[in-house]
């Protein structure tokens, strides 16, 4: 352990403290999803008695804030990190998909089977491993599948709608995002779209298409914008609705 950081763990009120020390100014909590985990990071110079103090004080704090995570966890509303293995839930295009992890295979390869059975049965997604895999090796591999279908995809929705609007995209690209479905860059006429978006339906993805495609008409997001949406795609209101349905 580096001299300039320290890590411990302490209990305090019955609950368990995930201590860090390091050289920061100032004193930080927090409280993570999804079982409410307590992790304070605090200045080298905070003696123990300083911070079990501080820790006392916010302790009810702590304790609501926990009851409210596991609560949202319990009923499903906070979405846990994938770790990509056998028995998750992956969404292709809207439709739900269980994991399957195949280790030591002959190549790197994905590949999703629909239940056609008369019986319900789950969908499957088989994420295959040439050898043990880390968590990044997994992740790299789901991607480059959602990257693909993707890009052969969203070609003819481009094409559909430069037709409809009269417009040209010069280029569009795939990446991820945090916080936005897509971007454009009007004056180049290139389109970003978000990686995410191939987890979501069909519709969802064509309404964000046109939704970037209309800002080489209209940059802004005014009467005029939401205008020229509703005339090229009526319906993308309700697709909208249902981007977090899955």
């Amino acid at each position: 352990m580096s001299v300039f950081s320290t890590k411990t763990e302490i209990e305090i009120a019955g609950i368990k403290i995930f201590l860090t020390q390091k050289r920061i100014r100032n004193l930080h909590l927090r409280i993570s999803a999804p079982d409410g985990e307590v992790r304070v990071s605090a200045p080298l110079r905070y003696g123990l008695t300083r911070l079990r103090e501080f820790i006392l004080q916010k302790i009810e704090w702590i304790k609501k804030n926990q009851i409210k995570i596991r609560k949202l966890r319990d009923e499903g509303k906070i979405i846990l990190p994938k770790k990509f293995i056998s028995g998750e839930e992956h969404y292709f295009f809207g439709e739900k998909f269980l994991l399957e992890l195949v280790q030591n295979s002959t190549a790197n390869k994905v590949l999703f089977k629909i239940s056609g059975a008369a019986v319900s049965r789950e969908n499957v997604i088989e994420l295959h491993v040439k050898k043990l895999s880390n968590f990044a090796q997994r992740q790299k591999l789901m991607d480059n599948f959602y990257r693909k279908h993707l890009k052969e995809i969203v070609p003819e929705m481009i094409a559909k709608y430069e037709e409809k609007m009269g417009v040209a995209v010069a280029e569009f690209r795939v990446k991820k995002m945090k916080t936005r479905w897509g971007t454009c860059n009007a004056r180049a006429r290139r389109i970003w779209l978000s990686l995410e978006l191939a987890k979501k339906p069909l519709g969802f993805l064509e309404s964000t298409v046109v939704h970037e495609m209309v800002h080489l008409l209209e940059r802004g997001h005014n009467k005029k914008f939401y205008g020229l949406m509703n005339k090229f795609m009526p319906e993308w209101q309700i697709w909208d609705k249902k981007k977090n349905e899955v």
